[in-house]
């Protein structure tokens, strides 16, 4: 088995088996397997098998760092193994093992991505493409929405963004204002008849 070893930092290099790239290693790693960067590798199988393993073990610590900071989609997690960069077995069985140890859960993402937005007064259009860009699934989406962001929601967000609105474009004229207005909150993802009430209930 041919061995190729490509730099990614000073220490770290990605590993490739017979043309294929399998993942990354630190170079700590690689010299017990008597690996150099500058030198033609070769390995028997079964010590292919054992690199594969240790590129395994190293691509879930990296993973189970990546989980630390907060919650993260199936998705979130694929893309950050692609970049590593990390063989698309290795990328399904960690996923799997991921979801299988409940580190990984995109109903519990979208749960509490959802509650962050609305604390930050997102749109429920801004937030179904936010959670459509982190790939969730249209079923989770739609009970997401269900249990946590009801019409008495979006008329809160709707009204804290109104404010926030007539604040910045206080000095126009009525006219004026009204334009800026409609443009500023549709541009943030409300309708233009939600925004044409709320215009007309504030006497705008």
């Amino acid at each position: 088995m041919k061995i190729q070893l490509k730099s990614r930092s000073k220490t770290v290099f990605s590993v490739s088996i017979d043309n294929e790239t399998w993942g990354i290693l630190p170079n700590r790693i690689l010299q017990f397997f008597s690996l150099h960067p500058e030198s033609e590798n070769e390995l028997s199988p079964d010590k292919k098998n054992e690199l594969i393993l240790e590129i395994e073990k190293y691509s879930w610590d990296k993973l189970l760092n990546f989980l630390t900071y907060r919650e993260r989609s199936v998705w979130e997690c694929s893309d950050y193994l692609k970049q590593l960069p990390l063989h698309l077995s290795l990328i399904d069985k960690l996923i799997q093992k991921a979801k299988q140890s409940s580190f990984l859960d995109d109903e519990r993402f979208a749960e509490m991505y959802v509650l962050d937005l609305i604390a930050k007064n997102r749109s429920g259009m801004q937030i179904r493409s936010k959670l459509i860009e982190k790939h969730i699934s249209e079923n989770i989406i739609e009970k997401v929405f269900t249990e946590y962001f009801s019409e008495k929601q979006s008329e809160q967000i709707l009204s804290a963004n109104f404010r926030k609105a007539i604040n910045r474009f206080h000095s126009l004229p009525a006219e004026k204002r009204k334009e800026k207005i409609l443009n500023y909150l549709t541009g943030k993802g409300f309708s233009y008849s939600e925004v044409k009430r709320k215009l007309d209930e504030e006497g705008c």
